[in-house]
């Protein structure tokens, strides 16, 4: 996604359609249980954050100041894609070991044949079932691959986010409402999308890519197939909240609203799925429509602050996200290959706005 086309999103993110539009497509619904899943939605949500605007890859020479190829397709939003002699050499060097195979499966114009064979030799592993969830031919396969991760990493509330999700969109709602529980009763959350990133750099460096032009490729062309889902999730507890209440079980209702407020706050800057700013404005949204949902002048969660208050932090948050973008918009045209190497290095350790931030400091723009 390119840098002014997030900074355009961030200006209306707090509005219903944060995230209705990446790179210029309709982001893929969740998929309904009642209908195989198409479209993949992992192919319509790249990471796409800021760094798309580093003009200095490549730069062989002074008179080289232009924009090279590499950063021309990466800022059209082109893929940018492995031969096949290159991912069979990646692959042998490696072993055909899982992490090799599932970064051929999103660097190759065949992922389908590599997530298979992934499938195939490594069904145990959470990262593979994690990337067979959205590539499922069926809801019933869906399903299967859900409750493998549950059961792979069982302190890990995605899975059970994504089933609830399924269970309410197909009329399930007692079991969705479980699987909620569920999921606000764990204490991790994990995408396992650092892992892809890093897998995919050194598919990239072994095709003779520089460290700087892989770290830049692997982290634009990541993909974040669980967003969609997880703000349609959003919008589901509210109306199922609001179902509640109308057949006069307020104490339920309001359960699913704090329940949706928690799903958000697992995607803010300093949650467990909050590595990118993407992210965390996703959460934003999630929390905004959940609290709207609710008496403003009544307290939040039975503490001090007003359900109101609450939502004017959050729009503090959301201005600071602006403001972030507003900051460091115009210095990635000047991004040498080192910072950008140690922008992506500190993105993984610490997260994007702290990344972000470290190099607004260090360009003394803070």
């Amino acid at each position: 996604m390119k840098w002014r086309m997030f900074l355009a999103l961030v200006g209306t993110v707090m509005a219903a359609a944060v995230l209705l539009r990446l790179r210029g497509e309709p982001a893929s619904p969740a998929p309904d249980a009642a209908t195989p899943p198409t479209g993949h939605p992992e192919e319509a949500m790249p990471v796409r954050q800021a760094a798309v605007g580093a003009a200095h890859l490549e730069q062989a020479s002074p008179e080289n100041k232009g924009r090279t190829n590499l950063l021309d397709r990466v800022l059209k939003g082109d893929g940018v894609r492995l031969t096949p002699e290159q991912i069979s050499a990646f692959l042998a060097a490696n072993h055909r070991s899982v992490e090799s195979l599932l970064a051929a499966s999103r660097a190759s114009d065949d992922p389908a044949a590599y997530l298979k064979e992934a499938k195939e030799r490594f069904p145990n592993d959470a990262r593979v079932q994690f990337a067979a969830i959205f590539r499922s031919d069926s809801p019933e396969e869906r399903t299967q691959w859900l409750d493998r991760l549950k059961q792979t990493a069982p302190d890990n509330a995605l899975p059970d986010y994504l089933s609830a999700l399924d269970d309410l969109k197909a009329g399930r709602t007692e079991h969705g409402v479980q699987e909620l529980n569920n999921a606000a009763g764990k204490t991790g959350f994990q995408d396992y999308v650092l892992d892809f990133i890093q897998s995919a750099e050194e598919a990239y460096r072994s095709a003779g890519y520089s460290e700087a032009e892989a770290k830049l490729v692997a982290a634009t062309e990541a993909q974040l197939p669980q967003l969609a889902q997880l703000k349609q999730l959003g919008l589901s507890m509210v109306d199922l909240a609001n179902s509640y209440r109308q057949a006069g079980d307020t104490a339920s209702g309001q359960n699913v609203l704090d329940m949706a407020v928690h799903l958000g706050q697992q995607l803010d800057a300093n949650g467990p799925g909050g590595q990118f700013l993407i992210n965390n404005l996703v959460g934003l949204a999630i929390q905004f429509n959940a609290l709207k949902a609710m008496d403003p002048a009544s307290p939040y969660s039975g503490s001090d602050q007003t359900v109101q208050a609450y939502m004017d932090q959050l729009t503090q948050q959301r201005d600071a996200v602006k403001q972030l973008g507003r900051q460091t918009e115009s210095l990635w045209q000047n991004l040498a290959p080192e910072d950008l190497i140690s922008f992506f290095d500190r993105q993984k350790l610490y997260g994007e706005q702290a990344a972000l931030q470290w190099y607004l400091n260090k360009s003394g723009q803070n």
